[in-house]
């Protein structure tokens, strides 16, 4: 194990407030700059607070820009740098709070090439990352995570309170939010699978299989192509606008409307149950031994099919 040694550039400016004791209070930041060893081919962030910023290029190498901000010369974070093996690691502390005034935090802006897996950590900071092809990891605990030009094998993306925003494509894709809307937009996968326990979950573009499901909220499906799609929400209505012939769809609503379009020119094998009533339109082909199985279900609200 190694530890790097920040280098280039270091700023720091305060704001004066009121002092207190021999404890120095204001408003303090210092901003570094350095490259990581050559070889490198993974990141790995874990922070406490502030915003993380990582972009891939084409370009060699990786180098990252922290700013470390503090409100006391007792709680100045420490910021650590260290190799393990082919990974750098960056990680923050911060000190002790002082008379219940503390702002403590490592803010991130890194340039990595395309290919580096990254892992990303944040437990009170938004993070935004744009055109990984390694494999990526993303988690705050308080913040949003936008994920954006996406080229990987594996994305794992998840907020316990914010919101979760992909673009790109990926493999295998598994984003959750606990408090706050899951949107994969233009995102093309294999297999997608989206969870929001209290939100909206929004997915658009071209997925073989999607398994998608929320507790509080409503599930659209704008001008999606897939094959295979699972959908279900405790408490909102489910609105599926679909771009090309699916295989199999099983959607159900506890209490909200389901509203599915399909494209015309195939038949399908229709099962609907619902309190608030249904209807198919004449011009969607109906036929129980097609290949094509639509199951739409909700206990608390209609249900509509129509073409698209």
């Amino acid at each position: 194990m190694r530890t790097l040694t920040a280098t280039a550039a270091a700023a720091v400016t305060a704001a004066a407030l009121a002092g207190c004791g021999n404890v120095g209070v204001g408003r303090h930041q210092q901003d570094r700059s350095y490259a990581a060893p050559a070889g490198t081919a993974g990141l790995k962030i874990t922070t406490h607070g502030g915003r993380v910023e990582v972009t891939a290029s084409d370009s060699p190498g990786i180098r990252i820009t922290e700013r470390l901000r503090w409100s006391n010369d007792k709680n100045k974070p420490k910021a650590r740098h260290v190799s393990e093996g082919s990974t750098l690691a960056l990680s923050s502390s911060c000190g002790r709070n002082v008379m219940g005034f503390a702002t403590c935090g490592v803010s991130y802006r890194v340039q990595v090439p395309r290919s580096t897996a990254v892992q990303i950590d944040s437990q009170d900071g938004a993070i935004e990352a744009s055109g990984l092809a390694g494999t990526v990891r993303l988690r705050s605990g308080s913040g949003s995570v936008r994920a954006t030009d996406l080229r990987a094998a594996t994305v794992s993306i998840s907020a316990d309170d914010g919101s979760v925003h992909v673009t790109g494509r990926a493999a295998t894709a598994d984003l959750r939010s606990g408090s706050g809307a899951v949107t994969a937009e233009n995102l093309t996968a294999d297999r997608l699978k989206a969870r929001a326990s209290d939100g909206r979950v929004e997915v658009s573009g071209r997925v073989a299989v999607a398994d998608l499901g929320t507790g509080s909220g409503s599930i659209t499906l704008d001008g999606l192509a897939a094959d295979r799609i699972t959908v279900r929400t405790d408490d909102g209505g489910i609105t599926m606008r679909l771009d090309s012939p699916p295989a199999n769809v099983r959607a159900l609503a506890g209490t909200g409307s389901i509203r599915l379009r399909l494209p015309t020119g195939e038949s399908y094998a229709i099962t609907m149950s619902a309190e608030g009533g249904k209807r198919i339109d004449p011009a969607v082909h109906q036929d129980s031994r097609s290949a094509r199985h639509i199951d739409l279900r909700t206990h608390d609200g209609g249900i509509t099919v129509a073409p698209h």
